[in-house]
């Protein structure tokens, strides 16, 4: 890295949030609202006020994370902003403090119940990237739990979480699912990071078993709303269409060509996944 301190870098500041990651939680946040109350809910400034926060929390977790993962990107990810000398750690954790700040400020505007939610996960997200990130399995679970909470934090922001259930599980189980796929990309790395993973500990093909079982079952589960009566014809095609195509396209490829380079095309797959199951679902609550 550069000795020399960077000079303001706009681009770089917005890099380090992951935009695309961010994009798709402010989405997701107003999909819980949606899902708890119907599509009228987006008129409620309180849902986009929480959307609002809780993607200014989500950001600030990516900032953090490469704060604290910066030995490991060296190796995984050495185009990140911190690794490439375009931003210092130092400039990064006061980023890190104002977008935290900024969050829970807002969310005080919502309710009592959305400010927990949020100093709660300000919390979650510091423990990961400073702890948990490196343990077996945890990590993966913080993470997928801390994106399907973002369905709750946009349906208590519009009174009420009792329809979210299916869209939550939906949401967790996609990402932990992808949280895995990533450490297989990342697996140098970690390896000299010192992490405990699922593929260090159990080898690609085990890990990759994991991984296909949990999209096949994904396929499935997905598909359940509409025999159950809650989401009509026009979910079940869209989801099939779309959103499971693209889980089978994972899948098969995986397996085919085991490279770094593809599991992180695979990955990168997922997040177009994860947005067609929000469209879907939307849908289904038009």
């Amino acid at each position: 890295m550069p000795s020399e301190t960077p000079s303001f870098n706009l681009a770089a500041y917005l890099k380090i949030t992951r935009p695309s990651n961010v994009v798709l939680f402010f989405l997701g946040i107003l999909l819980g609202g949606v899902a708890a109350q119907g599509i009228a809910v987006l008129s409620n400034v309180k849902l986009w006020i929480a959307a609002l926060s809780g993607t200014l929390i989500g950001a600030a977790a990516n900032v953090i994370n490469d704060v604290k993962d910066v030995d490991i990107d060296r190796i995984n990810k050495p185009r990140r902003p911190l690794i490439a000398g375009e931003l210092t750690s130092e400039h990064a954790t006061r980023f890190w403090l104002l977008l935290n700040l900024t969050g829970a400020s807002l969310s005080t505007l919502i309710s009592l119940e959305n400010t927990v939610i949020a100093i709660t996960f300000i919390a979650i997200f510091y423990a990961y990237s400073q702890w948990f990130k490196r343990m077996l399995l945890l990590g993966n679970l913080v993470v997928a739990s801390g994106v399907s909470a973002g369905l709750f934090y946009g349906a208590s922001a519009t009174g009420g979480c009792s329809a979210i259930w299916f869209p939550a599980i939906f949401c967790f189980t996609l990402n932990f699912g992808r949280e895995i796929l990533k450490d297989l990309e990342d697996v140098e790395g970690d390896t000299q990071g010192g992490a405990s993973t699922l593929p260090i500990k159990l080898g690609a093909t085990k890990t990759l078993v994991v991984v296909s079982a949990i999209f096949i079952a994904l396929m499935g589960l997905s598909t359940l709303p509409y025999w159950t009566g809650d989401y009509g014809a026009w979910y079940l095609l869209s989801v099939m269409l779309l959103t499971n195509s693209i889980f089978a396209i994972v899948v098969w490829r995986i397996w085919q060509v085991q490279t770094k380079e593809n599991f992180y095309r695979m990955n990168t797959l997922l997040k177009a996944a994860m947005l067609t199951g929000i469209i879907s679902i939307a849908l289904a609550k038009a």
